[in-house]
């Protein structure tokens, strides 16, 4: 495909294994400078098909200040960070200079990023519009656009930001990823950039030597999700919890997150929480503890469903229903991958939401199967999925201090409450 050596190099170190199946169908085009959407599972390989064809469209060009030649646009810091690793690992050998934009930053620290050279400015919509609007960032020189995870970004929350960076782009290039994509985005992308190339792979084969990050693991999202049906949510996800040595739980909202966690945690489990309204230390805390094995079980919002990149998560469990399929298959994402590879899906559902999450994962190509714990052996159910128990060693007490001898002539005192007297108030 004519792709500079050093680059090479650099994503081979990063990949010895073979293209997944979207690399093999997308990347000619992406370096090719063809605008393209790439639409294929979570853990597919998509990052690693614009963080070549930046690298590949950059190198040999001057690098600027304040001007970036190519910007990258994700949805949350996490994956915002995440993507700004690889382009910096792939764009090592073509000499890139990666800079991060993301909210929860001082401004100031942006402006003094933007007084260096940088080459590629990898950031969230909302940073990348402030810094525009105080003419920190120019996007006059930007030669290719990236929109990665480009579903959400076009969506509801953050339209408006990504169509105005786009426009503010004139001439560039576009490569957009998602795991999902409706007729509505592809009518957004092919208006703002004709003749909008599209490449989907429904289901991404693991290859014979799997890479392990960056969003190139190529396990592709997981094809089996077991509903559990259940008149006591609560209870069933706190046995479950017990069971796991990484797992993911996923609630609806960030007020269920915190009562959850306590809940896990009460039990002897190791448990984090992280919700939105988390600051970007507390997120990055929480992850960095699921990674490292501090804690085993991560309660989250829908933030921990875009873009986190954790080997061996072993379990995915969704706590009530998703809002919609795309968050069911960007959560169920989150297992399979690295040495996770038989990773479960498990939905702890109340009767009544059975049926709308069996069919967004249907919909989704998942195989559904639906069973009934006030009719079924629970424990054999669970044990099956998840294994045993995973029994904490008890803690050993401490031995009792040796009683201390008294005299014969010093009877015990009887054993009084302590009484706190108020002070008595002193003479003048």
């Amino acid at each position: 495909m004519g792709v500079a050596v050093p680059i090479r190099h650099a994503v081979s170190g990063l990949v010895p294994g073979t293209p997944t199946p979207i690399q093999a169908a997308a990347l000619a085009d992406a370096v090719g400078g063809a605008n393209l959407l790439a639409v294929a599972p979570t853990g597919s390989g998509k990052t690693l098909v614009f963080a070549i064809a930046v690298a590949h469209r950059l190198a040999g060009s001057p690098s600027l200040t304040g001007r970036p030649r190519a910007l990258v646009v994700a949805p949350t810091r996490e994956l915002a960070e995440q993507n700004a690793e690889v382009l910096a690992a792939v764009g090592a050998g073509a000499g890139l200079k990666i800079a991060s934009f993301v909210g929860g930053q001082p401004l100031k620290r942006d402006r003094r990023a933007l007084i260096a050279p940088v080459d590629v400015a990898v950031g969230t919509p909302g940073r990348l519009a402030d810094l525009v609007r105080a003419s920190a960032l120019s996007l006059d020189g930007v030669d290719l656009v990236v929109l990665d995870e480009a579903d959400q970004l076009l969506g509801p929350s953050f339209a408006e930001q990504t169509e105005a960076l786009l426009a503010d782009c004139v001439g560039a290039g576009l490569v957009a990823t998602t795991a999902t994509a409706d007729d509505d985005i592809e009518s957004i992308l092919e208006r703002t950039r004709p003749g909008l190339r599209v490449h989907r792979v429904e289901h991404s084969p693991l290859p014979s030597s799997a890479p392990t990050r960056g969003d190139s693991e190529a396990a592709g999202a997981p094809r089996r999700l077991v509903v559990l049906s259940t008149p006591d949510p609560d209870r069933l996800v706190v046995r479950l919890a017990a069971r796991c040595t990484r797992g993911l739980f996923f609630v609806p909202r960030r007020d269920a997150v915190e009562p959850l966690r306590s809940a896990i945690a009460d039990t002897g489990v190791t448990a984090a929480g992280v919700a939105g309204s988390a600051s970007p230390t507390r997120r990055a805390a929480a992850f960095a503890d699921l990674a490292s094995g501090a804690v085993r079980v991560l309660v989250s919002t829908d933030l921990a469903g875009r873009g986190l990149d954790i080997d061996s998560i072993g379990h995915v469990v969704h706590v009530g229903p998703p809002h919609s399929m795309d968050d069911l298959v960007h959560r169920s994402g989150r297992t399979g991958r690295g040495d996770a590879r038989a990773g479960v899906v498990a939905a702890v559902l109340r009767p009544f939401e059975v049926a709308k999450v069996a069919d967004q994962a249907r919909s989704a190509g998942m195989t559904v199967e639906i069973v009934d714990t006030s009719r079924s052996d629970t424990e054999r159910v669970i044990d099956a999925l998840f294994g045993p128990e995973i029994v904490l060693p008890r803690a050993r007490r401490a031995p009792a201090p040796p009683e201390r001898s008294r005299r014969p002539s010093q009877p015990r005192r009887p054993t009084q409450s302590r009484v706190h007297r108020p002070k008595r108030k002193k003479r003048s």
